[in-house]
């Protein structure tokens, strides 16, 4: 299961689901188990939102949509191109969809790129418009294995567009970013930088996750709730530990919102552990809403971060 933070979203959702019918008995309400449960909506009811949603008549004002980037610039892939205008070295990252050893890969040639400061790219090789500049760029390339579009694999660019090395299969992260640095992008694995806080950031949600893992589930609706404060205990535990790092230079401020996002979710879960215990009806449905929207913005952040393991991951 990919638990991590995603869990910080839902976690108190998914044992109320679990144990609906005898968790909404203990609210004192006049209704029956029967009925409790029929006011119980499925899991994801977000995506009935959007169904709901799609009905409603577009304006006819709507906002005009960006401009995409071109698919070829310059006789390479548009956003190689756009990358490499503003890097003077470009990490780029070939994958195949639907890959999982592809997805990891990917995942750690970003990290290299990150650490050592230089841009990333990632190219799908299964797409034609991609594949056909791509491999038009690499003919001159010095050896024939540097012009086949191989996954995962991972090449890095110096402007305007010159070849500088090229990596086949799983490249680890450190690899990566010594090529980079080699190529000449400026390191920036110091101390307080992104990718240190992002070390001990993961080691701190890879713990969230195991312990999580050792909580007994409750065995009905009248432990279910001291268990939902076990959980909550966990998430403010690890929530304290990732607020001691020290954040990355120039990323405090998106520090400071993930973990805001965080805390929102686990006083929301609070909240609704109180209202239950007040003897009031929770909306469950809202109470999910909420929590998979702030789950979803600390998440993307904590992977823009370099957090993957606080994310949900890709």
């Amino acid at each position: 299961m990919s638990q991590r933070t995603r869990i910080l979203a839902a976690a108190g959702l998914v044992a109320l689901l679990a144990l609906g019918g005898g968790l909404l008995l203990l609210t004192g309400g006049q209704s029956t188990p029967s009925a409790a449960v029929n006011k119980i909506k499925p899991l994801h009811p977000v995506k009935h939102h959007l169904r709901s949603a799609a009905k409603k008549p577009k304006t006819k004002h709507a906002a005009k949509k960006k401009a995409k980037t071109p698919a070829v610039i310059d006789g390479m892939p548009g956003t190689l191109a756009v990358a490499l205008r503003s890097n003077p070295v470009v990490v780029v990252a070939l994958y195949a969809p639907r890959s999982s050893v592809d997805v990891v890969a990917r995942d750690e040639a970003r990290q290299g790129a990150a650490m050592a400061g230089a841009g990333f790219v990632a190219l799908n090789v299964a797409d034609n418009k991609v594949a056909a500049p791509l491999t038009s760029l690499l003919t001159g390339a010095a050896t024939a294995a540097d012009r086949v579009l191989d996954d995962p694999a991972v090449l890095v660019f110096q402007q305007p567009k010159t070849l500088f090395v090229r990596f086949n299969g799983y490249t680890d992260r450190d690899t990566v970013a010594q090529a980079a640095v080699n190529a000449g992008a400026v390191r920036t694995t110091v101390v307080g930088s992104s990718a240190a806080w992002a070390s001990q950031a993961n080691a701190i949600c890879n713990k969230l996750a195991t312990d999580l893992l050792r909580l007994p589930l409750p065995s009905g609706g009248s432990t279910a709730l001291d268990w939902l404060d076990k959980v909550d205990g966990v998430l403010e535990n690890t929530v304290q530990s990732l607020r001691a790092l020290t954040p990355p230079k120039g990323r405090e401020v998106q520090v400071r919102q993930m973990l805001a996002l965080y805390e929102q979710a686990v006083a929301g879960s609070r909240s609704l552990i109180a209202d239950v215990r007040a003897g009031k009806s929770p909306d469950l449905a809202a109470f999910q809403q909420r929590m998979s929207t702030l789950g979803a913005r600390a998440d993307a952040i904590a992977v823009d971060l370099g957090a993957s393991a606080c994310g949900s991951g890709q």
